[in-house]
């Protein structure tokens, strides 16, 4: 990104929602109505231009639930979020007059094995080994990675690694646990958010270990049972992903640099995401790893 955000400003987008559902290879479900759900759509429409599957509308695959960035537990429910509102306002520069929403599982949307959409995002970290397999666009938000634990918890920045952790299978905590933290018998491995922060609840992990911003906004929720204690500054780029050779990739760039200029990312941001959280972001303490 040509500025860097701080944690507590960040950009997503929320996708439309309807009434029409059907299932994709991949056993997703699409929703396929029209108009940009609760989002308030900013700047000039057609000021970009975007290559789509279908005309009038951006198809989008994304991995739900993710509260906060998409605001629903499937497509037909979701209207409004930062990631679907960023979203929406892309589609809206473009010209466009709806989003169409797909959901897929973690593992299919990460290994791209149905790219059957215009344009994808899931608070996908921007790597290099990532690039191998997406076009990305700039960075719309930077994160951190957070600790999350059970309130009262024993986990401390020096013994956090003989603690019994969960990841996220395929994010950038479930990396960064294995090569930096090393925790013993390795990190637990979670197909969800809810699955992770379940088995925290109910103490069969010590900790979580993922992006601040999800850390924070499954603690928030869980009414003082958990809280995050601290972050490891990795200086995470959050990216939309495409297929490679994507033509939309320099016109998606052109409206995320639009949104940040004109203030629609930190409104996005204001609205969607601080609420969520219940601490500034920048206050969490940074931990470093010992040896």
């Amino acid at each position: 990104m040509h500025t860097k955000r701080p944690l507590s400003i960040l950009a997503i987008a929320a996708l439309t929602t309807g009434l029409l559902s059907g299932c994709n290879a991949l056993g997703g479900t699409s929703n396929t109505a029209g108009g940009f759900g609760d989002c308030e759509v900013t700047g000039e429409a057609g000021s970009i231009k975007l290559e789509t599957k279908n005309p009038e509308t951006l198809s989008i695959a994304t991995v739900l639930p993710s509260n906060g960035w998409w605001n629903g537990e499937s497509p037909e429910t979701v209207k409004s979020g930062f990631e679907y509102c960023m979203v929406a306002n892309i589609a809206h520069r473009a010209g466009l007059k709806s989003v169409t929403i797909t959901h897929q599982s973690w593992d299919q949307y990460i290994s791209a094995s149905n790219q059957d959409y215009d344009l994808s995002l899931a608070s996908t970290t921007i790597t290099d080994e990532r690039k191998q397999v997406f076009d990305f666009s700039n960075p719309y938000f930077q994160s951190n990675l957070g600790v999350a634990v059970k309130k009262d918890s024993k986990v401390t920045e020096d013994n956090i690694s003989q603690h019994r952790i969960g990841v996220l299978q395929g994010n950038m905590g479930a990396q960064f646990t294995t090569d930096k933290i090393k925790p013993k018998g390795g990190p637990q491995l979670f197909q969800t958010e809810t699955e992770m922060f379940t088995a925290l609840k109910a103490g069969q992990i010590d900790a979580v270990v993922t992006d601040t911003t999800l850390a924070l906004t499954n603690t928030h929720a869980s009414n003082g049972e958990l809280e995050v204690i601290a972050q490891f500054k990795v200086d995470q780029g959050y990216g939309i992903t495409f297929k490679k050779g994507s033509p939309n990739v320099d016109p998606v760039n052109q409206a995320i640099e639009q949104m940040t200029e004109d203030g629609t990312l930190d409104k996005l941001s204001e609205t969607y995401l601080k609420p969520l959280f219940g601490v500034d972001p920048n206050s969490i303490p940074h931990w470093e790893l010992k040896g």
